[in-house]
């Protein structure tokens, strides 16, 4: 998807900008409606089974998604308003998983969840953002970590065609020896078409904030101390 900017030099380890396109992931589950009939308090002796009134049975409501994941991504989102907002924060929130995959895979991964007139522009951004990623971390050691979660979100225009949709995340980056855990906190805007059957990213807009102080409650772990104190820790999933 479209790259955004990601200071990861807003820590203590890295000093270089590092431009990460890392596609946004879900919130907003809808709760199904549940529908109780009222029971008699007895049955009368010798009386027979009331019967029941016939009522239309209202359709459930969508569930916004994502129903399933496409190319490591999450996919099958509803063609609603809640969907869109699924979707937006899924999207968000797919940045461990293409930094784990291979340039083919992760460029199948970008044109899953982009709209197809942008999809070529989406997919060089991403490629560049994760070469210069890895270039950066490379004297590192162990794996690359970067945990991401969406706090917040606002919709900002909405038709079962269109939506734009603002996302506020976090995500913290660590690899041993070259970058110490480092929140990256900023707000993306996915404008967003309904296409081939699902929501897909048109275009993302990502700009830095707003950041929160960080608390004295404790000192700030090491990238060892923090794959120790998160060991056996799996991440939210947004999708089945």
């Amino acid at each position: 998807m479209t790259a955004r900017q990601w200071r990861a030099g807003a820590g203590r380890g890295l000093r270089p900008r590092v431009v990460v396109a890392l596609m946004c992931s879900a919130l907003g589950l809808l709760a199904l409606i549940g529908w109780r009939s009222r029971q008699p308090e007895g049955p009368t002796p010798g009386a027979r089974p009331p019967v029941a009134a016939s009522r239309p049975v209202p359709p459930a409501p969508a569930l916004p998604g994502p129903a399933r994941t496409d190319r490591g991504v999450p996919a099958g989102f509803a063609r609603t308003e809640a969907g869109a907002v699924a979707a937006a924060a899924a999207f968000v929130t797919t940045g461990q998983a293409q930094i784990d995959m291979d340039p083919l895979a992760a460029a199948d991964s970008v044109r899953q969840m982009a709209a197809g007139a942008t999809a070529a522009t989406q997919v060089a951004q991403l490629l560049a953002g994760l070469d210069e990623l890895r270039r950066t971390l490379g004297p590192g050691t162990g794996p690359i970590t970067y945990r991401q979660a969406a706090l917040a979100w606002r919709v900002e225009g909405f038709t079962p065609a269109r939506a734009r949709v603002a996302v506020w995340h976090v995500g913290v980056l660590s690899r041993q020896q070259v970058a110490p855990p480092q929140a990256g906190w900023a707000t993306s805007t996915f404008d967003l078409v309904w296409e081939r059957g699902d929501w897909r990213v048109w275009s993302e807009t990502t700009t830095p904030g707003p950041v929160p102080i960080a608390d004295d409650s404790a000192p700030p772990a090491t990238s060892t101390e923090l794959a120790a104190a998160l060991d056996g820790f799996a991440p939210f999933a947004v999708a089945p």
